[in-house]
């Protein structure tokens, strides 16, 4: 009995620790993965990619990322960007591609976020 008890609290103080790591880790990044409250950025957002020096379309770039080529990202923007960095750094590092993601978080102003830059302009 004694030991179900330890066992327990050894669980309960495992489990609210990793909930508290979350919550930390989901505070000070920007893609916010570990946070369990709801997201508060809500982006419209538009991707344009060259490759090759060949535009192309918005069914190509659903294709080449699993993503609309255009619409809505109910999450932190920098999830969008982390899903184009990797594919960019991976799948697509010999295609030479340019791309342009422009974006509005909030009501906000516009920005627009370039690879291989890999930076996000005002």
């Amino acid at each position: 009995m004694k030991n179900m008890l330890t066992t327990r609290k050894i669980f309960l103080i495992v489990f609210f620790s990793l909930q508290i790591a979350g919550i930390l880790v989901g505070r000070f990044t920007k893609t916010k993965f570990f946070c369990w409250a709801p997201y508060d950025e809500i982006s419209f957002y538009d991707i344009d990619v060259t490759v090759d020096g060949v535009e192309l379309g918005k069914d190509e770039i659903t294709d080449r990322y699993r993503k609309p080529g255009y619409g809505r990202e109910n999450r932190s923007i920098h999830n969008l960007i982390s899903i184009i960095r990797q594919y960019e750094t991976t799948y697509g590092k010999e295609d030479n591609a340019i791309v342009e993601l422009s974006f509005i978080t909030n009501g906000h102003s516009e920005k627009i976020w370039i690879w291989p830059e890999d930076k996000i302009i005002p």
